[in-house]
């Protein structure tokens, strides 16, 4: 089953428009279950050898990395939770002697969800024992310790059953590489090439398009690689060896490196073994590409440095893309130097061409892959970036009644499965139900439509619409507290499988007039009417913008019941002050808005309203990207439009990427603490071992 979410809505839940009331009968609450944990259902899907490389950086307070590790060797995965590691390679730029913080990892534990979401062990140590948070599909794992503020990153490749030949490397490859030389910014260097291998150990010469720090004063340039060698044999890897010496100041790929190449011969991944590089190649494309062949789900991990702030990042995640150019994306976002974890979403517009390429103008190349089966993005310039997507596993269905796995997504703006859920919030859910359409408009709606039942860890979720294949339903205020939320349906008495994502506080997404979450945001003037690019909004002016995922409100109301309005159901990220309104034209510093109100539109459910005053000055006029931040979360995809400012004309991109490095979007001096509900990590504890 092709496992596509459509990003235009066949079915409208849009709650602003449409003047849906979301209300469900306020009779004694369920009693609460035990608290849900990871599902590990899909473990055993991860089985054998696979052939990994792990980077891990350290830095000081300001970003200076001071220290570089790597390890690369064979994990064996026994498809009940447990690896061991063998054939094993330890770099430490301060020495393997004991001088350095790494060392290797004999075995750990790991676990892989219905969907793909995984995490299992660091499988070094560094100061502290990690977990490693990401994705499995078609047979690569990516990940990186989010969770515990490690500047790292982890892929791995399927390794071949039986003995492998030169021939297992044959064809052209898209290839991307990143490095920091003697564990210094001061070196970055990255770059994206095609590798064409003729299945008997040759690589022909090619031209590598990058960044080196040291050179050409940080601004992108190409070199040119004489002819290379490689070789394979065995099950456990082989060299790739360029021309040069592995550290060479002066180029950006060079020397010899560790190569791992997948059983399918799709997919390879190495570096140095003296070094803490990454390389990372899959099957170029064969014909001509297009923007269509970037469509469904994608599970991504990425590490990144920009060297105009010694801004540190790390991130695993997944995209959503429409087929037709536009991505949304969800990153679990470690800023490294600041030591804050939250969730990014936000949109970008691609223009693929014919050779599989697309850049953004300002920060970063995308590079397609085959089929469409991967992405890739190399930073430009001073930004040094390397992020990996694989396009998610085509899930069978399992039963009659069917969620799919990746199929669960924020009403408001359709961020894909690996990022969290909050109380209250409306999600839809796509699978198979077998049922015909229904909208239930009248107060109250009951917990049951047309036969179907929505459960979220056991508790009776509001159902607002239902059809063949798709429900919508609000996620009980009852999972505050948890880490996970079990989504499970009943039509008629049959029960569908368990699909299990991750919780938090607040999941923001803001209602846009193009029902996708995407460009001009569901606002109202004071009077009501709408604001548009002929109403825009003026300096000082106070806005009503409409939206979804700010969690729990106080006073309580219960499970899918109406807003008060004597007194307001104030979202407890308000009373917190946990939110931050930032409006980024992309010309200034992003201006703060003064927020006034956000919790529970008055007389509706599940609709989060929330009332700002723009700045008087600081803006652009045109269309201003919103940023809104809660603890937990920033979401970068609605805009509104402003008029009044003295600046004539704002700098209009599809996505806040394509125009300033991911960061937090806040004004200067806005201040904004560390996320207070990191993932849960669901692994049986462990110890570092005797040194």
């Amino acid at each position: 089953m092709h496992n596509t979410i459509n990003m235009h809505k066949s079915i409208n839940t849009n709650l602003l428009f449409n003047c849906i009331i979301l209300v469900v009968l306020m009779a004694v609450a369920p009693a609460r279950v035990k608290a849900q944990n990871f599902d590990t259902s899909g473990t055993a899907g991860l089985h054998g050898q696979y052939l990994f490389r792990y980077v891990d950086f350290f830095n000081d307070a300001n970003g200076n990395l001071t220290e570089s590790c790597s390890l690369t060797g064979i994990i064996t995965f026994n498809g009940a939770g447990a690896y061991t590691l063998s054939n094993t390679q330890l770099f430490d730029s301060e020495g393997t002697s004991g001088a350095g913080d790494c060392s290797s990892l004999e075995g750990g534990t790991y676990g892989v969800q219905s969907n793909g979401m995984a995490q299992l062990d660091t499988p070094l140590f560094g100061a502290i024992p990690a977990t490693l948070f990401g994705t499995f599909s078609q047979s690569v794992i990516t990940a990186s310790s989010t969770e515990d503020d490690f500047f790292d990153l982890f892929i791995a490749v399927e390794a071949p059953l039986t003995s492998v030949s030169n021939s297992s490397l044959s064809g052209a490859f898209t290839v991307g590489t990143l490095d920091f030389l003697t564990a210094s910014a001061s070196l970055a260097r990255q770059g994206y090439f095609t590798l064409n291998a003729d299945g008997n150990g040759n690589i022909a010469a090619f031209t590598v398009t990058g960044s080196a720090a040291n050179l050409s004063s940080g601004n992108t340039l190409t070199q040119s690689v004489a002819a290379s060698t490689y070789a394979l044999s065995g099950t456990a890897g082989g060299t790739l060896t360029f021309p040069g010496t592995a550290g060479d100041e002066t180029q950006i790929v060079s020397g010899a490196k560790v190569l791992y190449v997948s059983a399918d011969g799709n997919w390879f991944v190495g570096g140095s073994a003296t070094g803490s590089d990454m390389i990372v190649g899959f099957r170029a494309p064969s014909g001509a590409s297009s923007n269509s062949l970037l469509g469904g789900t994608y599970f991504t991990g990425g590490l990144e440095d920009d060297l105009s702030g010694n801004f540190l990042d790390n991130f695993w995640g997944s995209i959503n893309a429409n087929g037709a150019g536009t991505i949304i994306w969800h990153e679990r976002f470690d800023d490294v130097v600041d030591i804050e974890t939250y969730d990014l979403t936000y949109d970008s517009l691609v223009t693929i061409g014919a050779d599989g390429y697309y850049y953004d103008g300002s920060v970063y190349n995308y590079l397609l892959g085959a089929n469409g089966t991967a992405l890739m993005l190399i930073g430009s310039n001073q930004q040094f970036s390397l992020i990996v997507g694989i396009h998610a596993p085509s899930i069978a269905q399992t039963s009659t009644v069917w969620i799919n796995p990746i199929g669960i997504i924020n009403a408001a703006n359709y961020t894909p499965i690996t990022n969290a859920y909050a109380p209250g919030e409306l999600v839809d859910l796509y699978g198979n139900f077998g049922v015909a359409e229904q909208v239930d408009k009248v107060l109250p709606i009951p917990p049951k439509l047309g036969g179907v039942q929505v459960f979220v860890n056991g508790l009776v979720a509001p159902v607002y619409l239902v059809s063949s294949t798709q429900i919508s339903a609000l996620i009980p205020y009852e999972v505050s507290g948890e880490y996970f939320a079990t989504f499970q349906v009943e039509v008629n008495g049959s029960k569908s499988n368990k699909v299990t994502v991750y919780v938090d506080n607040s999941a923001p997404g803001i209602y846009s007039l193009t029902e996708n979450g995407i460009g001009p945001g569901a606002i109202l003037h004071a009077d009501f009417n709408g604001v548009t690019d002929t109403s825009p909004a003026t300096p000082g002016e106070t806005v009503l913008l409409f939206m979804n995922g700010l969690g729990t409100v106080t006073p309580q109301v219960g499970d899918g019941a109406a807003g008060l309005s004597n007194p307001l159901s104030y979202s407890d990220e308000f009373t917190g002050d946990n939110i931050i309104v930032a409006l980024d034209d992309g010309v200034n510093e992003p201006s703060e808005a003064n927020v006034l109100y956000a919790g529970l539109a008055p007389g509706y459910a599940g609709l989060y309203q929330v009332n700002f005053t723009l700045p008087t000055s600081g803006l652009a006029n045109g269309d201003v990207n919103i940023a809104f931040n809660t603890l937990e979360a920033v979401t970068e995809m609605a805009t509104i439009n402003v008029s009044g400012f003295s600046q004539t004309t704002a700098l209009t991109v599809p996505g806040r990427r394509a125009s300033r490095v991911r960061r937090r979007a806040v004004a200067a001096g806005a201040a904004h603490g560390r996320d207070g509900k990191n993932r849960r990590r669901a692994l049986p504890e462990r110890i570092a071992p005797v040194q």
